[in-house]
């Protein structure tokens, strides 16, 4: 019998999430389990699906659910006070798209569960949404590719394509094949929010509005004088609501690749309170300005499969795990 790769992760992140249930309890004790999402939707945009970003109704609202019972799911004062129960966890969101405002708040609301979402503001003012614009240009234009090589070099290239692509390239292009790529893109990456959902959310006992740059720039590619523009200008936006917490996290957020350990201090120079990556492991120190975040998406639809992913990235190592994983190849 041929059993396809979906089937036999889905088997043994179940048979180690098992495990991690029953075994590694103890190590979220005095640590901060912070979990990330992007969309919630039964109708995700081809740019979700591609990325894995998207998480149905139904499964986010029982994911939350076990989340609280769990976990004491903390707000970003009680974090920023350093008010740390046992067994602490936030929730966090990324970027701003529809299907937060339209579906996921609600179940938010429902379950009383603190929410925090890092913030694009520009895009809701209707301009382009960056991070949308590059992965449809690497993805989907021809031609796009190889005006990217001319720009940067063949031998400095790296992988994945984005990371190459500056303000300075990426608008370069544009302006040489005359559009502005703004349907195509909105098409490719689905509705962003608008002012009005901005607006109606801020009321939310539970919902949280941080700083995730103004267009989801690469931080890596930016100046120290664009970085600090694009924190400030998304800032100006930010403060004119009163769910505004000081709260940053980076775009794209893999360390060393899309931010540098510089770019977290000069971040923590703007005012930043706590500093998020998307690097997938538990905080033990939860009292440190910079954390990291665990990512939950459509594939954790059990609780064995929620556990494995909490514990996976930090213990991926370990010998236990390793013959389980082998075991479970044969």
């Amino acid at each position: 019998m041929v059993i396809d790769k979906k089937t036999l992760k889905g088997g043994f992140a179940a048979c180690a999430g098992s495990y991690f249930r029953l075994f590694k309890q103890s190590e979220i004790k005095h640590a901060l389990t912070v979990f990330l999402y992007h969309d919630v939707t039964y109708s995700p945009s081809e740019f979700s699906k591609m990325y894995n970003l998207n998480v149905p109704p139904d499964l986010f609202d029982f994911q939350l659910k076990y989340i609280k019972s769990c976990f004491n799911v903390i707000t970003p004062d009680e974090l920023i006070r350093g008010e740390i129960p046992p067994r602490a966890a936030m929730v966090t969101f990324d970027d701003g798209v529809k299907g937060f405002f339209s579906d996921a708040a609600e179940i938010i609301e429902h379950n009383k569960v603190p929410t925090v979402i890092f913030l694009n503001t520009q895009p809701v003012s209707g301009v382009i949404f960056r991070s949308g614009l590059i992965t449809y240009l690497c993805v989907k234009e021809e031609g796009f590719k190889e005006y990217l090589i001319n720009a940067v070099g063949k031998g400095n290239l790296i992988s994945p394509l984005f990371l190459n692509c500056t303000r300075a390239i990426v608008d370069s292009y544009v302006q040489r094949c005359g559009k502005d790529f703004k349907e195509a893109v909105e098409g490719f990456v689905g509705q962003f929010a608008s002012d009005d959902d901005l607006k109606k959310t801020s009321e939310s006992k539970y919902i949280y509005y941080g700083n995730h740059l103004y267009n989801h720039d690469v931080a890596l590619t930016l100046s120290d004088d664009e970085l600090r523009e694009s924190y400030m200008k998304n800032m100006e936006v930010l403060l004119t609501f009163k769910n505004f917490t000081n709260l940053f996290a980076f775009p794209f957020g893999q360390p060393r690749t899309t931010f540098s350990e510089r770019q977290i201090d000069l971040i923590v120079s703007y005012g930043a309170k706590k500093v998020f990556s998307s690097y997938p492991v538990i905080n033990y120190n939860p009292l440190n300005s910079y954390l990291h975040r665990i990512d939950l998406t459509d594939f954790n639809d059990t609780r064995s499969k929620i556990w494995y992913q909490v514990f996976y990235a930090g213990i991926r190592n370990n010998s236990i795990f390793k013959s389980l994983k082998k075991a479970l190849s044969k």
